[in-house]
């Protein structure tokens, strides 16, 4: 049998102490400076390298005889190197594994395109020499004092924007403007340039080398990026914690600058650009740049803070463990050493990771939808969801079947599969039968009391719920400029009689009697019409019915418009149901179909009836006002328009006419309307074929081209 071939170290190679491990035990990076990565061993890899000897296995067990290292242990170790792209040439001298590891590494072309298109890096420049340059000049700033006397600063300035409070607010405004929108551009690129420079300036502070600063491109939109890789080999984590922090720390100190700033610029651009830092900038930068869930700024301080160099690796593996375990009872070994409150802390990590991940990636595919054509959206949207959200799911589901011969007898695993066939009956299987849809119950006729014009109540005869017959007065009203308007008319009769009672005394008079005949009979038909409007006022019930909608603060010696509604006289003869069913259920109900209506006020009895009509269309317009969102209904509408309420999802009209046969018809024969619910019995539909039929009306609606 053949000796295993060791390969030969690439020669630029260098051991670089590292922080100790989560354990606590030494450990060491290989540095590779061509590709700027570190690779962290541990004391018996360090061991390894020292004794390291290219050529065959037996040459290197024999310098490692008085050593607790075994051949298993050259090997693996040989692997990881060659792995790692740290070896000269592939163990054993097998150059075709060279081939064989790049075409493993090389990935679909659609894979590549897709990820290239949600993010890429274009390194721009190789800074280092740029900061050796400039950072004498700044290394006075990097001590304590800077920041004490940047906060003596941001507190004056506080001082100042508290004092002229409203104005200060009022500076946003100036953004609004196409000259303060380019000053904004402007502003953000700069102060984000700075953000990046304090990353760089930090490592070089701390020695640490900056090889890239660069641009990366997320969904197209561009956000500078610095490389400080080179700091994980400072020891003191302290300096870790700076250089990862040092954009936040420019944004801050800027921001204090400009919020003192700001009260000796005048108005302008100039003063909205000092608020946008002092204020917009830093709060939206604190609020990305820290968020853990993406590895910005708030991931290494986090991953720094604890010790963590993998915090999203280890993180995820413990979640995927222990969810595991949760479901399954595998009692698989936990992968690291962590346990307790860090435990606790890097599943916490896991899980929210996945759920901000999972809204994130849906946000970006309604992103993309929208930013490209119809026909790509749809096609990058599906790509989004299938690659990130699909597929990491049924990766783990292919992970559970690879497993299925250690889930199957654990007791546990069985009342999981239990739950989750039970889940899958409930979506398949057909429970849901009842349609809802608002509904209100009214009077087939009824007509609404105004008075005939402004007037003065002097007598209320009825009340609500009192039976009434045709010509019976209902309200007596009395309007003093009609009384007026009378005593007028007949003021100018009682003229034109005398005038006419004198007419044959002169010739004069006489031949102007006709004249004055005419005047006379025009007064009194005004006088005649004035007394019909007078009558008028005396409101009597136009049919038969029932009074409702008398409001409480009607009362006598009280003045109503001729536009407010006095009461409703409503019609005994049957009562009327109106509904208005969601555009999903409408396909649902049947002719005939048996409906129940369910009254908001729970003293009510629930009254069945039978469907009489329902629209063959959708409603354009939404007369009902209280089914409605504006007040407290289920049906969302636009704000109201010229045409009036649009509902934002179609609904159908629904109709049902209420007998005075109906066991409950008393109950709502008041004349008031009454909002409620209805239960329109329909056929039996399983959940899935539901969200099924949604998920087609989406694909077809967002199709039409």
């Amino acid at each position: 049998m053949a000796q295993a071939q060791l390969p030969h170290l690439r020669q630029e190679l260098q051991i670089l102490t590292a922080p100790r491990g989560d354990d606590g035990a030494p450990q060491w990076f290989i540095f590779d400076p061509v590709r700027n990565a570190f690779h962290t061993i541990g004391e018996k890899g360090l061991r390894l390298l020292k004794q390291w000897t290219a050529g065959p296995i037996e040459q290197m067990m024999q310098s490692l005889a008085h050593e607790d290292l075994t051949e298993t242990d050259i090997l693996a170790m040989s692997d990881f190197l060659y792995a790692q792209q740290l070896t000269i040439e592939p163990p054993g001298g097998k150059t075709s594994l060279f081939a064989d590891r790049e075409a493993a590494k090389r990935r679909p072309f659609y894979e590549i395109l897709i990820h290239r298109y949600l993010f890429f890096r274009i390194p721009l420049f190789a800074p280092d020499k740029f900061l050796r340059s400039v950072y004498p000049f700044l290394s006075p700033l990097f001590t304590k004092w800077t920041l004490v006397i940047t906060a003596l600063i941001g507190v004056i300035g506080l001082y100042f924007a508290l004092g002229q409070w409203d104005q200060f607010i009022r500076t946003f405004w100036h953004f609004f403007t196409l000259e303060g929108l380019v000053f904004y551009v402007l502003a953000l690129a700069v102060i984000k340039s700075l953000h990046e420079l304090g990353h760089a300036f930090m490592a070089h502070h701390f020695g640490a080398r900056v090889p890239t600063l660069g641009v990366a491109f997320l969904v197209m939109f561009p956000i500078l990026y610095t490389d400080t890789t080179d700091a994980w080999r400072l020891l003191d984590k302290r300096q870790r914690l700076l250089i990862d922090s040092g954009g936040i720390i420019v944004e801050i100190i800027i921001a204090c600058l400009s919020l003192c700033l700001w009260a000796f610029l005048p108005d302008g651009p100039m003063r909205s650009l000092a608020f946008f830092a002092a204020t917009t900038s830093w709060a939206f930068s604190l609020l990305v740049n820290l968020n853990p869930c993406m590895r910005f700024d708030g991931y290494y301080i986090i991953s720094d803070m604890f010790g963590l160099k993998n915090l999203q690796k280890t993180g995820f593996d413990l979640g995927r463990w222990k969810m595991r375990e949760v479901l399954f009872d595998l009692r698989a070994p936990k992968p690291g050493p962590e346990d307790g409150p860090r435990l606790i802390g890097l599943l916490s990590y896991a899980y929210t990771t996945w759920v901000y991940r999972f809204f994130l990636f849906i946000g970006i595919a309604l992103l993309v939808h929208h930013m490209f054509p119809k026909a790509i959206g749809i096609i990058l949207f599906s790509v989004e969801i299938i690659f990130f959200i699909i597929r990491p799911i049924w990766a783990e589901l292919k992970n559970w079947w690879s497993l299925r011969m250690d889930i199957l007898p654990r007791l546990r695993a069985r009342f999981t599969l239990l739950f989750f066939f039970l889940f899958v009956l409930f979506l398949i299987w057909p429970f849901s039968y009842h349609i809802d849809a608002p509904a209100r119950i009214e009077p087939s006729e009824h007509t609404d009391i105004f008075p005939p014009r402004a007037a003065e109540i002097i007598e209320i005869h009825v009340q609500n719920g009192m039976d009434v017959k045709t010509g019976d007065p209902l309200f007596t009203l009395s309007s003093p400029s009609l009384d007026f308007e009378i005593s007028q008319v007949k003021d100018r009769i009682a003229l034109l009689d005398a005038q006419i009672a004198r007419q044959n005394s002169n010739l004069q008079e006489r031949r102007s009697g006709t004249t004055l005949d005419d005047e006379r009979r025009r007064e009194q038909a005004a006088l005649d019409g004035l007394i019909i409007e007078q009558d008028k006022l005396i409101i009597r019930a136009p049919q038969n019915g029932r009074m409702s909608d008398i409001s409480s603060t009607l009362h006598k010696d009280r003045m109503v418009m001729n536009t407010q509604s006095l009461a409703r006289i409503s019609s005994q003869a049957s009562i009327k149901m109106l509904a208005l069913a969601p555009e999903d259920d409408a396909g649902r109900i049947l002719p005939n179909a048996k409906i129940k209506f369910i009254a908001n006020d729970p003293a009510l009895p629930a009254i069945k009836m039978q469907l009489s009509h329902q629209a063959p269309t959708a409603r354009a317009v939404i007369y009902e006002e209280e089914l409605t969102s504006l007040r407290g209904g289920k049906i969302a509408v636009q704000p109201e328009t010229e045409q009036g309420l649009i509902p934002v999802n179609p609904v159908y009209e629904i109709r049902a006419d209420i007998l005075p046969s109906n066991d409950h018809y008393q109950a709502y024969s008041s004349g008031r309307t009454i909002g409620g619910l209805v239960k329109i019995k329909g056929p039996r539909e399983a959940y899935v074929v539901r969200i099924g039929r949604q998920v087609l009306r989406v694909l077809i609606r967002e199709g039409d081209f």
